[in-house]
């Protein structure tokens, strides 16, 4: 049976986000996980305004999320050099950032190339990513869920898989040899 505490990433879309001196609405919250499953930020796809990066805790209280950070530590995702997402992954499988507004396309280009929403083969098997489990505070990722062809559940946690292997657009296709998958298109 699944674990089923922590945070699941398809449970945080669309919620109102309280900050310490404000609230805001989400449309989509999005993590970004480095090689050691930690997070250094996330992306918060904003109702009404252009993604945001926040670089503090998350934690989800009932059916809101909160942070004590102010809104003011939002920071344009910009602010990030496109160079830092060659190290990092993030799940989106509503690719989201198809029809963001308000980003420069440099930075959303970098992003596809982040995008884990995909499936892969791990000891024989293929599998499709489902979801993504965080502590809470989502300051670190738990666990990848995967589903095989069967809708059996995989968990992996750190050690057990490769994050940045997961968005490499190389996979096993007949004959096992590699094929290669480019990012979704726009």
């Amino acid at each position: 049976m699944p674990h089923e505490t922590g945070i699941q990433q398809r449970a945080i879309v669309g919620r109102r986000i309280t900050f310490a001196d404000s609230e805001l609405v989400t449309k989509y919250t999005l993590p970004f996980v480095d090689a050691s499953w930690k997070v250094p930020f996330i992306v918060l796809d904003l109702l009404g305004g252009p993604p945001r990066i926040l670089a503090g805790p998350l934690h989800l209280d009932g059916t809101r999320l909160r942070t004590p950070e102010p809104r003011a530590a939002l920071r344009p995702i910009e602010s990030v050099p496109t160079e830092d997402f060659r190290s990092l992954v993030h799940y989106d499988p509503w690719w989201a950032f198809r029809g963001v507004s308000g980003v420069d396309r440099t930075w959303i280009q970098a992003i596809f190339g982040t995008n884990i929403a995909r499936s892969f083969h791990h000891e024989g098997k293929s599998l499709k990513i489902h979801d993504l489990r965080f502590a809470d505070g989502m300051d670190r990722l738990e666990a990848v869920i995967a589903k095989d062809e069967f809708f059996r559940v995989n968990e992996f946690q750190a050690g057990e898989i490769d994050l940045l292997e997961l968005r490499r657009s190389s996979h096993v296709g007949p004959n096992n040899h590699p094929t290669l998958r480019p990012a979704k298109a726009l």
